[in-house]
């Protein structure tokens, strides 16, 4: 599976391809969705989705969510604090709990776990750089257990 397509518009490639994973992952057998936002039956925006998507894997829960940096910096003011919170509440029940942040000049997908950008925002950290969280790559969604760090 080719990490990233061409044709897609600026700001949704990242989440287009993880649809693209999500759809392999539910076909093999490992559940996988992403979370919307509430609307009205006319489509008025009511509240904002938790964090973007669940993954339920060997019995793993991964919750995340998706963001992408055009720069050398992730700026943590992209990390909502809803989303930040219902992560850490997440976390805090036995979830693996992150945010995934597609670093288009290094193509790298990077994972920061919640608790790692609670920290850091409580420390006065205005952002990341790829450094400073782990590399991530889809393939580990399929070979989670329980009990351990993935």
């Amino acid at each position: 599976m080719r990490l990233f397509s061409a044709g897609i518009r600026r700001g949704h490639e990242f989440e287009a391809e993880l649809n693209r994973v999500s759809k392999y992952l539910n076909a093999n057998g490992i559940h996988m969705h992403k979370n919307h936002a509430r609307r009205t039956e006319q489509g008025i925006y009511l509240e904002g989705e938790p964090f973007d998507y669940e993954v339920i894997s060997n019995g793993v829960i991964h919750c995340f969510d998706a963001k992408e940096c055009s720069g050398d910096r992730w700026n943590l003011s992209n990390a909502k604090l809803s989303q930040l919170n219902n992560l850490l509440m997440c976390r805090k029940n036995g979830a693996q709990a992150y945010f995934l942040v597609w670093y288009r000049k290094e193509n790298a997908v990077i994972r920061f776990d919640a608790e790692l950008v609670r920290q850091k925002l409580a420390d006065g950290q205005k952002s990341l750089t790829s450094k400073e969280g782990t590399k991530w790559e889809w393939t580990e969604l399929l070979t989670s257990r329980s009990g351990t760090a993935s």
